[in-house]
């Protein structure tokens, strides 16, 4: 996603902060934010304490002054109690902050991924949406965590800046020195000395880490393409077993592990010299106070605790300047973050109006008037297609291969977005069974309701034995993965069961009952045919069996 970074922070704002911000949600966030920020500010003001402390401290350990020495270290120790309480208390606000607003983001984006099943048509589309589960679980985790920590570290840093700046300006006091026969008095110059070194270690930093980004990115897509390989071989391991396909696997595995490699040799290569700078910096800028501050020292302007009082509020306000420089690797993973997840949001805010409208009508029957019907890219599959389907009159969707028929199902069922033109569905209650179904985790029983069918439980051991699957009905309450215990057969049976507990007006069956032989589909096709007698059948299949049990045939391919 190419931006300048203004669009880029705008969009940030707008899709990704601000909709938290001005949530129901908003008043505890800002409850937590204002805790957090009143004990930051505690912890500070307790920091800012210490430096003052460390003068006194320093000094009596020059003047050998032991009662002095040992009463600061008891008022130490009540400043430590005191500190260690603010840290406390601003870490706990702030991981509640961050849960909340990630249980709110989470919640929003699944709600905004399933409405009107564009998980489904982004699917299709590809484009933005490439691993779609990583970027809800692992991109809003991080976009979170590191937009509020990197955040509320600058402002830490601000205000640090701001409390320690006064302290050096006091303390660094004025430089004379003659360049080229002028005699120049600098006032503050050790806050000019770290003003100017840290903007020039800043720009430096940018400059070396700008790459970052870029590979931050591909890095987050990488390791996810790598994982979903991995998925994949878990959901179809039978399948991978039966064609003894484990070494293409392996050389898929290879292949895209290798990437990330590549992609991590880049980042290394990378933070050698972005770490070579940020050390040369930090050293630098250890040894720079005592540097700047030991002729004062040694000319008894400064007491040896003013010395070191100076050194310590030079090093706070040299590192609060220095905040890009020690968090560039940090912002640059925070940005490419925020790029998969703002793009993602985006596709789902902008996903375009199809051409292709469906609704219910007022009538029984299902009309199919489209133009054309596509494919996600562009390519025509089917056009000019004119279809009625009368209630009570089951038919069969035939024709060759790839012509389109589960295409059209698909349109029937309102889940193709790809067209144009209308489909014209009754209100009444519609059921779609693909080829596969889908098998949802837990007990069986949750399988048989899926997706919440409100059912008298008492019928399910009966209609397993209807459908043939009688072995499970003391199986019920067993929880396990039945996309893998069951045979495709099996699935397309639990399918038909649903359709006899749901008892819909409307059923589309796209090959459901393929993985049978063609006495128990007959079998099946009876049974729906006697248990729902109001029911309309609209079937895709290839089987000339098939035909026999429907009064219309539509071939597609052939006028009609």
């Amino acid at each position: 996603m190419k931006q300048s970074r203004f669009t880029f922070l705008r969009q940030v704002w707008t899709h990704l902060i601000c909709p938290y911000w001005t949530s129901e949600d908003k008043w505890k966030a800002f409850a937590f934010l204002g805790g957090h920020v009143l004990f930051l500010g505690f912890y500070i003001a307790i920091t800012v304490r210490i430096n003052y402390w460390s003068n006194d401290f320093f000094t009596a350990l020059q003047e050998l002054n032991g009662g002095v020495f040992f009463s600061l270290i008891g008022f130490f120790c009540i400043l430590a109690i005191l500190a260690i309480i603010s840290y406390i208390f601003k870490f706990y606000l702030l991981q509640n902050l961050e849960i909340r607003w990630r249980q709110w983001m989470t919640t929003h984006l699944i709600n905004d991924w399933t409405y009107e099943q564009r998980y489904y048509a982004l699917q299709l589309k590809g484009q933005g949406t490439d691993n779609p589960d990583q970027r809800i679980s692992d991109d809003v985790n991080n976009f979170i965590t590191r937009s509020l920590t990197l955040s509320l570290g600058f402002l830490q840093e601000m205000v640090s800046l701001l409390s320690f700046l006064g302290i050096l300006w006091s303390l660094s006091g004025t430089l004379h020195f003659s360049l080229g026969g002028y005699a120049l008095t600098i006032h503050g110059y050790m806050c000019w000395v770290a003003l100017t070194y840290a903007l020039g270690g800043t720009y430096i930093s940018i400059y070396l880490g700008r790459p970052l980004v870029r590979l931050s990115y591909e890095s987050e897509k990488r390791e996810a393409d790598f994982r979903y390989s991995l998925v994949r071989f878990r959901d179809n391991m039978e399948g991978i077993a039966h064609y003894k396909g484990e070494a293409q696997e392996k050389k898929i595995f290879r292949k895209r592990f290798s990437s990330i490699v590549e992609n991590f040799h880049s980042i290394i290569n990378r933070m050698l010299f972005i770490n070579t700078w940020n050390n040369t910096y930090s050293q630098f800028d250890y040894l720079a106070p005592y540097l700047l501050g030991a002729p004062r020292l040694f000319a008894k302007e400064i007491t040896f605790g003013g010395f070191m009082q100076t050194a310590a509020a030079f090093r706070q306000v040299s590192s609060s300047l220095a905040f890009i420089i020690t968090n560039y690797p940090e912002i640059a993973t925070w940005r490419a973050t925020t790029n998969r997840l703002l793009e993602f949001k985006l596709s789902l805010e902008n996903q375009p109006e199809s051409a292709l409208t469906h609704g219910p009508h007022t009538g029984e029957d299902i009309h199919v008037e489209v133009e054309n019907i596509s494919l996600p890219h562009g390519a025509l599959l089917q056009e000019d297609l004119q279809l009625v389907f009368t209630k009570g009159e089951d038919t069969i969707i035939t024709g060759p291969t790839g012509i389109g028929k589960s295409t059209l199902a698909r349109v029937i069922a309102g889940l193709w977005p790809h067209g144009k033109g209308s489909v014209k569905i009754p209100k009444s209650p519609f059921l779609f069974l693909p080829q596969k179904p889908y098998m949802p985790l837990g007990s069986l029983e949750e399988v048989l309701l899926y997706p919440g069918l409100p059912i008298d439980k008492s019928k399910l051991a009966e209609v397993l034995k209807d459908v043939g699957l009688k072995g499970f009905h003391n199986r019920l309450e067993e929880v396990n993965d039945w996309a893998r215990v069951l045979s495709l057969g099996e699935q397309q049976r639990i399918g038909i069961a649903r359709a006899l507990l749901s008892k819909p007006h409307w059923l589309v069956m796209d090959e459901a009952t393929s993985a049978m032989d063609e006495k128990s589909e007959a079998h099946l096709y009876r049974l729906l045919r006697s248990r729902l007698p109001d029911t309309t059948f609209i079937s895709i299949g290839h089987r000339e069996s098939l035909k026999a049990l429907h009064v219309k045939e539509i071939r597609l391919g052939e006028a009609v």
